[in-house]
C-alpha cells in the first residue's frame, strides 16, 4: 500500500498540538506543540479570549504542514466544559479565519478514544486488564475512572476532579487557610464517595495512570510506553510535590507557569483514588489524549462500538430493564434497519444508534411505567454514553423518546431542539423500532421467526408464533402509523404458527 503523510491538529483549552503522520502505520514524522493558552478560572475552556492565540499558531501550522507537502488535515477539538452553541461560533470564527474547519470531541468520546488506543498499542495492556485494571485519565476539568477485565472493557465513571478545576479550588482555599491540602483531600473523598458501593466487590486491582506528562516522564524510559510505579518512590514524589514552591516543581517536572499549578491537584487526586482502589500494583503509561485521537482518526472504530454497547447494556442492567425483551426488540429493528437499506439510505453509524436505542429504550420504566419513554430519554441525556457525540446521545434519547406513544413531529419541544438532519433520522429510526417494540408488547418473546419482503408498496411482516398475539396485533396496528408516514409503506403483519 501506497504510504502517505497526513496531518492531524488538536486543539485543547491549554496548547495546541500539530501532528505529521505517516499513513498506513500511524508514524509520527513531526509533533509540534504551541505556547501555552491561558484557561479560564470560571470555564477551563476559554477559547473565546485565545481566539488570536489560535488562529496564529493555525497560520504557523499551516507552514509547517506545506513543509512537509501534507494535503489532508483534520482539525480536532476538546470541548472540555464548553457549550456546543458557544462551540458552534468559535468553530465559525476560526473557519473564517484560517479555513481550517474543527470537529469537537467530548470528553466521553476522547476518553473512548483513548481506552482504544491503550487497548490495541501497549502489548503489556492484556496481562494488566487480565483481572481488575483501572485506568485513572485525569484532565483540566474531570477525570475518569474505567475499569476492564477479561482485556475488555467493563464501565467507566466521570468525576469531577480535574486538574485546573481543583487547583482553582486550591487557591480560592490559600486564601483563608495556611494548609489546604487536607481540606482538598475531604474535598476529593467526598467526589469519590459515590463509587464505594460499585468498587467495593473488586479484589486486589491494578491502576493504570494516564494523561499525567509529570508522572510518566518520571517513569517511563526509553521506547517503553507503560512502566509500573513503586508505591513508596509515588509516595516520595507526592511528600515532594506537598510542600514545595513552584520553582522546585517547574525544574524537576518540566512544566510551565500555567500547568505548575495542577501538578499537586493532580498528586492529590492520585493518592485519594489509591486509598480507594487499594491497588497493589500501579502503572503509568505516555500515551496521550493525542495518541488516542490520532489512532482512531485514521484507524477503525470497532473497539469504540464495542465500549458504547457495553455502556448501554450496563445502563439498562442498572435501570431494571428487561433483557430478554431488549434483545428481541435489537434483533428485529436490525432486520427491519438491513431490509429497509435502498428506502432510508442511512449508514453504519445509525444502524448502531438505532442498536443502542433498543437497550435503553425502556430503562424509564425504572422511574415510573407510565411515561417511561420520556424517563428513558431524560436518564439518558442526564448520564451520556462513553464514546457518543452530544449530538448521537440526543438521537437515541429522542429515539427512545418516540419509540412508544408519543410521535416525533415539530409540536414537540425536544423534537425541536434537533437540527434538519438529525430529526430525520429520529423519525425513520424511531419508526423503525416502534414496529419492532410492538412485536413484543407482551414482553413473553411470542415470536420465534420474522421474515420481512417488500412488496407492491407494503413490508409484508411473516412471523411464526408459539403463542397468541392479540396484544402484539393491537399495538402493531396502533404503533405503525408512523412507519407509514415516514416510509410511505404499509406494514402488515401476516402470522404463522399457533
Amino acid at each position: 500500500m501506497k504510504q502517505k503523510q497526513q496531518g492531524l491538529i488538536f486543539l485543547s483549552p491549554d496548547e495546541m498540538t500539530l501532528r505529521v503522520v505517516q499513513q498506513p502505520g500511524d508514524k509520527v514524522i513531526t509533533e509540534v506543540k504551541s505556547g501555552p493558552l491561558p484557561v479560564g478560572r470560571r470555564r477551563i475552556a476559554d477559547y473565546a479570549s485565545n481566539l488570536e492565540a489560535i488562529v496564529n499558531n493555525l497560520e504557523g501550522f499551516r507552514r509547517i504542514l506545506a513543509d512537509y507537502a501534507v494535503k489532508e488535515v483534520s482539525f480536532y477539538g476538546k470541548l472540555e466544559d464548553m457549550q456546543m452553541s458557544q462551540a458552534r461560533y468559535i468553530a465559525d470564527q476560526i473557519d473564517v479565519r484560517t479555513g481550517f474547519a474543527i470537529k469537537w470531541l467530548n470528553n466521553n468520546q476522547l476518553v473512548a478514544d483513548t481506552f482504544s488506543t491503550l487497548m490495541s498499542s501497549l502489548p503489556e495492556f492484556s496481562d494488566l486488564a487480565s483481572k481488575n485494571l483501572y485506568v485513572l485519565t485525569m484532565g483540566l476539568n474531570t477525570a475518569t475512572l474505567g475499569y476492564f477485565r477479561h482485556n475488555k472493557f467493563q464501565m467507566s465513571w466521570n468525576i469531577d476532579l480535574g486538574g485546573a478545576r481543583v487547583s482553582h479550588l486550591v487557591d480560592t482555599l490559600r486564601q483563608t487557610t495556611t494548609n489546604p491540602s487536607e481540606i482538598i483531600l475531604d474535598y476529593i473523598s467526598s467526589k469519590l464517595e459515590y463509587l464505594v458501593p460499585e468498587l467495593r466487590h473488586v479484589k486486589k486491582s491494578k491502576l493504570l495512570i494516564q494523561n499525567i506528562g509529570t508522572i510518566a516522564d518520571t517513569f517511563v524510559n526509553g521506547n517503553q510506553q507503560v512502566a509500573e510505579i513503586p508505591r513508596e518512590k509515588l509516595e516520595e514524589r507526592y511528600t515532594q510535590v506537598v510542600d514545595a514552591p513552584d520553582q522546585y516543581i517547574i525544574s524537576n517536572y518540566d512544566v510551565n507557569e500555567q500547568s505548575v499549578n495542577w501538578v499537586l491537584p493532580n498528586f492529590l487526586v492520585i493518592s485519594r483514588v489509591i486509598r480507594l482502589l487499594d491497588a497493589k500494583s500501579i502503572y503509568t503509561t505516555n500515551i496521550t489524549e493525542i495518541d488516542g485521537v490520532t489512532k482512531v482518526a485514521f484507524g477503525d472504530q470497532q473497539q469504540i462500538n464495542d465500549m458504547i454497547r457495553t455502556s448501554a447494556d450496563n445502563m439498562a442492567r442498572r435501570y431494571g430493564a428487561d433483557s430478554a425483551h431488549n434483545d428481541f426488540v435489537v434483533d428485529v429493528s436490525l432486520k427491519l434497519f438491513d431490509a429497509l437499506q435502498p428506502i432510508h439510505r442511512l449508514g453504519r453509524h445509525e444502524r448502531l444508534l438505532l442498536e443502542i436505542a433498543g437497550k435503553i429504550d425502556d430503562i424509564g420504566n425504572f422511574i415510573n411505567p407510565q411515561g417511561h419513554y420520556r424517563h428513558s430519554a431524560y436518564i439518558l441525556e442526564a448520564n451520556p454514553l462513553i464514546g457518543l457525540s452530544a449530538k448521537d446521545n440526543l438521537i437515541v434519547a429522542e429515539v427512545a423518546r418516540f419509540h412508544s406513544s408519543e410521535s416525533p413531529d415539530v409540536h414537540q419541544p425536544m423534537f425541536q431542539r434537533l437540527d434538519g438532519e438529525s430529526q430525520v433520522i429520529v423519525g425513520k429510526l424511531a419508526a423503525i423500532l416502534r414496529v419492532a417494540d410492538s412485536l413484543d408488547d407482551s414482553r413473553l418473546q411470542k415470536i420465534s421467526r420474522v421474515k420481512l419482503r417488500l412488496q407492491n408498496g407494503r413490508l409484508l411482516i411473516t412471523v411464526q408464533a408459539t403463542d397468541n398475539l392479540v396484544v402484539e396485533q393491537w399495538a402493531f396496528g396502533r404503533k405503525n402509523k408512523v412507519f407509514k408516514n415516514v416510509f410511505g409503506l404499509q406494514p402488515v403483519l401476516i402470522v404463522e404458527g399457533a
